[in-house]
Order: C-alpha cells, then sequence, then structure tokens
C-alpha cells in the first residue's frame, strides 16, 4: 500500500530506477520505486536477445567518443562509476560476467534475469519497495516545496507527495515494455527542454527486394558507408545482416542514428557495402586474375563460391547479367570490372527505419543542457533528479547505453542520499 509520503521517489523501475533506488538508500529515510508496468525492467530482460551486453571493456575517452558530442555530458559520472565499477557491482550481488568478442560483457549464465532478479533482492534487502502497476500520471510541486505525484495504482487514484523525485521512465523505445515518453510530459512540465526525439539503434528498410532474397545472411569484416547527392557522409567497419525488409546487425544500429535523421530531412540515402575492406581495387583485380588464370574451365558461378555467402551468388549473377555457366577464361574484362566494383560498393537504397517498437534506444529527451552533469539534478527545479534513457544522451551498440544508465543513476542516487543526510559533497566514498 502506497503511503501518504516519502523522502525519495523514483519514477521508473528499468535499469536506471534500479540503481537509483538502491543508492538513494538511507535507513532514515523514506524510499519507494515506482514502476507502471507488472512486472520491473522489461526492456531491460529482453535486452542483447535475452542475454545482456552489460557493458564494455572500452577505456574511458574511446567509451566516450560512442557516444559523439554527447559523451562530454557522461565524463564526471563515468569518472565516478564505470564499466568495472559496475561488473564489481554485480559480482557483490553474485551475478558473475564474462568477456566477450568486441569487448562485450555479459553475465555468465546468459540470462538477462538473473540482472533483474539481483537488483530485486537488493530492494528488498534494504526494504525499500518497488510497486508495481503504479502508473504515473502527474507530477507537480506544492508551495510547500514538495512533490506531488498523481498515480493511479491498480487502477484507483493515489496522491503522493516527496521531498526529492528521479524520474527514470526510459525513452520511447520498445514502447511495450513500458517506455512511452512519459517521462519527457513530467519534465516538461517543470519547464525542461525536450530534444526532438527518433528511433535510434534501429534496423532500416530498403528498397526493392533484394534484402528478402538474401534475408538472413550476416557479413562480418565489412565495411559499410553512407551516401547522399554522391557524397559520402559516414562509413563504418563491422558486422551487419540482411532482413526480409532490410538491414541490420551492429554496424547499420551504429549508423541509424545519421540514416533517421537523413530521411526525417528528406534526402535521399543510400548504403553501400564493401565486401573485400582488406583489398583496394587493386589488389582485388589481381585476385580475380589470378582465380580466372588458375581455374580457367570453371564456371563463373563457382568462382563466386570463393567470393560471396552462398545465397548472394545468385543475386550478384542476376545484377550482374553473366552466364552462370561461363567458363571464366570466357570472362570479359569489362564483366570483371564490373564484378569488382559490385564487391566493393554493394548498393542498397534506403528508404525508412522501423519503429519505436524495434528500436533498442531513443535519441533526444530531456536537454542535458538542462541538468547538472556532476549531480544529475535539474538546474531548473530542485530536488528533480534524471537518470537513463529519458535524458538526450544515447550511444551505440555494445554495451554502452546501459553503462550510461546504471552509471547516471548511480550518481542520481547517490547525490539524493547525500542529500538527505544532509552531506555536502558528493562522488565516491
Amino acid at each position: 500500500m502506497l503511503a501518504a509520503h516519502y523522502n525519495t521517489v523514483v519514477i521508473g523501475a528499468g535499469p536506471a530506477g534500479l540503481m537509483a533506488a538502491i543508492e538513494a538508500y538511507n535507513p532514515k529515510h523514506s524510499i519507494i520505486l515506482l514502476e507502471k508496468m507488472r512486472k520491473p525492467a522489461l526492456k531491460l530482460r529482453i535486452s542483447g536477445k535475452g542475454r545482456c551486453n552489460i557493458t564494455n571493456e572500452e577505456g574511458l575517452q574511446s567509451f566516450l567518443n560512442r557516444f559523439g558530442k554527447k559523451g562530454r555530458f557522461l565524463k564526471y559520472s563515468f569518472s565516478q562509476f564505470f564499466n568495472h565499477d559496475l561488473l564489481n557491482y554485480l559480482h557483490k550481488m553474485d551475478v558473475p560476467t564474462k568477456l566477450e568478442r568486441g569487448g562485450r560483457y555479459f553475465p555468465q549464465s546468459d540470462r538477462a534475469t538473473d540482472i533483474v532478479d539481483a537488483f530485486v533482492n537488493k530492494l528488498d534487502q534494504l526494504r525499500i519497495p518497488l510497486i508495481t502497476e503504479a502508473h504515473v500520471t502527474a507530477l507537480s510541486k506544492a508551495e510547500n516545496g514538495q512533490f506531488v505525484i498523481q498515480v493511479r495504482h491498480s487502477g484507483k487514484p493515489i496522491e503522493v507527495t516527496a521531498d526529492q523525485v528521479c524520474i527514470t521512465s526510459g525513452g520511447l523505445s520498445y514502447p511495450a515494455t513500458g517506455s512511452t515518453g512519459e517521462g519527457y510530459l513530467m519534465a516538461q512540465a517543470f519547464g525542461h527542454t525536450i530534444t526532438d526525439t527518433a528511433p535510434s539503434l534501429v534496423p532500416v528498410l530498403t528498397a526493392g527486394d533484394t534484402a528478402q532474397r538474401i534475408q538472413g545472411v550476416s557479413l562480418r569484416n565489412v565495411t559499410v558507408s553512407v551516401w547522399s547527392e554522391n557524397k559520402k557522409v559516414t562509413e563504418l567497419f563491422g558486422e551487419m545482416m540482411f532482413t526480409r525488409k532490410g538491414v541490420t546487425g551492429p554496424i547499420i544500429l551504429t549508423l541509424s542514428e545519421t540514416l533517421v535523421s537523413m530521411l526525417d530531412a528528406s534526402r535521399e540515402v543510400q548504403i553501400k557495402i564493401d565486401l573485400k575492406p582488406a583489398l583496394d581495387h587493386k589488389k582485388l583485380d589481381q585476385r580475380l586474375l589470378r582465380e580466372i588464370s588458375e581455374h580457367s574451365k570453371q564456371s563463373f558461378k563457382n568462382m563466386l563460391k570463393s567470393l560471396l555467402p552462398r545465397k548472394m551468388i545468385d543475386l550478384f549473377i542476376d545484377i550482374l547479367g553473366v552466364d552462370p555457366h561461363k567458363h571464366l577464361h570466357q570472362i570479359t574484362g569489362e564483366e570483371r570490372k564490373q564484378l569488382r566494383l559490385l564487391l566493393k560498393a554493394f548498393p542498397m537504397q534506403v528508404i525508412g527505419h522501423d519503429s519505436y517498437d524495434h528500436a533498442i534506444v531513443t535519441s533526444g529527451g530531456v536537454s542535458l543542457k538542462e541538468i547538472n552533469p556532476t549531480t544529475m539534478e535539474s538546474k531548473l527545479t530542485p530536488n528533480l533528479y534524471f537518470a537513463g534513457e529519458v535524458m538526450d544522451v544515447n550511444g551505440e551498440t555494445g554495451g554502452y547505453n546501459l553503462t550510461s544508465s546504471w552509471s547516471t543513476a548511480w550518481l542520481a542516487g547517490r547525490e539524493m542520499r547525500n542529500k538527505q543526510w544532509g552531506e555536502l559533497g558528493h562522488g565516491k566514498e
């Protein structure tokens, strides 16, 4: 049952909310964590295909670079609570972790639910109530300085007051898990600016049936470049995959923020996939000549088996218009050239992107200019804090965004606890 007043209320029991509530703990003061869904951390439970990519091994500066210009905002929180602090934190809660390719950390069990359970158990140990099906419908401030929180709990309206509030309700991605942007409305009620939001780390859609024909093909060690008006905008090396409607995978998800913004600006967008980035045009041509010379009586289709994933062979044959049974010694210089160009710049027209339903994070949110990066407290309203994805801070895929959520929440929780204790300082003890 909800009480009438709490010292600290945390709104949203995702990774940031769970961390903020625990770190705000003060045995002499009352804390409560409100979650509108039936279970906490639904999005965390499905992250990393249910495995949860906790964090990344990268050093601080490289890590910050993954957030672009927004990385500057995270510098202080990361200096206080970073990747190995997080791993130690989880180990103390009996969640062993393991390091995998790309510097990515996962729970040893490969179960994201183990992380959720560990945080919920910690709440229970500290006797911090986690109230589910508690939907915050409005947030305001009374003349006495206390926050007034309108909550609909199990269908009944309840009013709660608080000395401090931390909004950790997430962005707009995966709305089925509870991220529906209500934190933005709460922030706006206190004069905060919400920067334009858009799906980020989201699969993109491509024209024609190319993607559908090679659906399920995964490519490793390729370079994808983004083009508009015959000019290269950016490029990235790594892994990608073809879906029924387009492309996805780590490098596509990372490039998606750029692609979405270009599409929103009504720009024509194309990606080009370099299937052989380790070879420049001259070296690739030499390889093709060598294949033709050494296997002159083999068919063109047979040569493609050494160059491409199986499902891409027929697609290349159709695009190039070369007889698949043609002997290699019959291949013309022009046909060899067209093959080389296609291997180095396989084009796909980008025509759209998936919705928030399939976006890993949200680009945009509460303006960072209005939040103190050393406390996570609002610069506009004392005792109002933010942490996690509700803020306008999003990075690349690979464990970076979860680290940001936990780090900013750790800092916000410590600040709320210190303020309740009447301490002046902040940061690590």
